[in-house]
């Protein structure tokens, strides 16, 4: 067999280009040693993917498919909670006050599931993939009531995620980003430091995003990957209609988790209870498993 010595001499001289090219740590490594608010991110996601999958667990094969109406509310009850872990898991969340803490939670309740869905289905081309692992796709016959917010999901937010190419550690950052938000109703008298925290994953999101994300040469990313948050909120926007007439209209079963959370207009009476007087989030709050009609949470 005789060996092109020339032809391995190009590939040589390319290997060394890209080498040269990709000199920095893999990006999780870099986030690990350089950014650790990023890596608390990761850390907090993680911890939530794993209690998910070990009541995912406990959902029979031949119970996923299309998915129901009783699979959605399921699947947003499941999220909910799933947020609420996530943020329990961030220091400085942690620090604030109660009613800060509250108000976050409900401002960004909405958009929490949204994002989720968004990412969780960018290997989807026409449907949502939602928790408990049932498709809802964009023009269901089954869920007619939320048709418009699964095809806005797919259309102004799964397509371009993947179209940016848009891995976890930008999506865990644009989640934190979106949720630290200082303006958010009841979060007033904590503003300097949920400003704060907000600014400081913003410097950690740009870092990463300029110095370590494989895709770091692409003019204006950060940009493109911000642009992504105002269809999140119109879209959550419409979630909250859809809950509010699915509650009204008696459409669907909404629990109380998600009416304080998500339409907390209609209960007021104490900022950190539900309307019996039990807390909002407690220290471990279960996810609620169907075992018979629903697939699992």
């Amino acid at each position: 067999m005789q060996i092109d010595y020339a032809y391995y001499e190009v590939k040589t001289s390319k290997i060394q280009i890209e080498r040269d090219r990709i000199a920095k740590p893999s990006p999780t490594a870099a986030t690990v040693a350089e950014e650790p608010l990023l890596e608390e991110l990761l850390q907090a996601e993680a911890a939530v993917r794993q209690l998910r999958s070990s009541v995912i667990t406990r959902t029979s094969d031949a119970r996923r498919g299309e998915a129901t109406t009783i699979d959605v509310t399921d699947s947003m009850h499941q999220q909910l909670v799933l947020m609420v872990e996530w943020a329990k898991r961030l220091v400085s969340f942690s620090k604030l006050p109660m009613r800060t803490q509250v108000g976050l939670l409900r401002h960004f309740s909405a958009q929490h599931l949204v994002m989720c869905a968004a990412f969780r289905s960018i290997h989807l081309d026409d449907a949502v993939w939602l928790t408990n692992e049932t498709r809802l796709h964009k023009n269901s016959t089954k869920v007619p009531d939320v048709n418009r917010v699964a095809a806005r999901i797919v259309d102004q937010l799964t397509v371009p995620m993947r179209r940016l190419q848009m891995n976890e550690i930008e999506y865990c950052a644009l989640k934190a980003v979106a949720f630290f938000d200082p303006i958010a109703k009841g979060v007033d008298d904590s503003y300097e430091e949920v400003d704060l925290s907000r600014q400081e994953v913003l410097d950690a999101f740009e870092r990463y995003v300029r110095f370590v994300s494989p895709l770091r040469e692409v003019p204006r990313r950060l940009s493109q990957l911000l642009l992504l948050l105002p269809p999140v909120l119109g879209i959550a926007r419409d979630l909250v209609e859809d809950v509010q007439l699915a509650k009204l209209f008696g459409l669907a079963s909404i629990d109380r988790l998600m009416a304080e959370l998500m339409l907390p207009g209609e209960n007021h009476h104490n900022e950190e209870k539900m309307e019996d007087g039990s807390p909002l989030y407690s220290p471990a709050p279960s996810i609620h498993v169907h075992t018979s009609e629903a697939p699992a949470s």
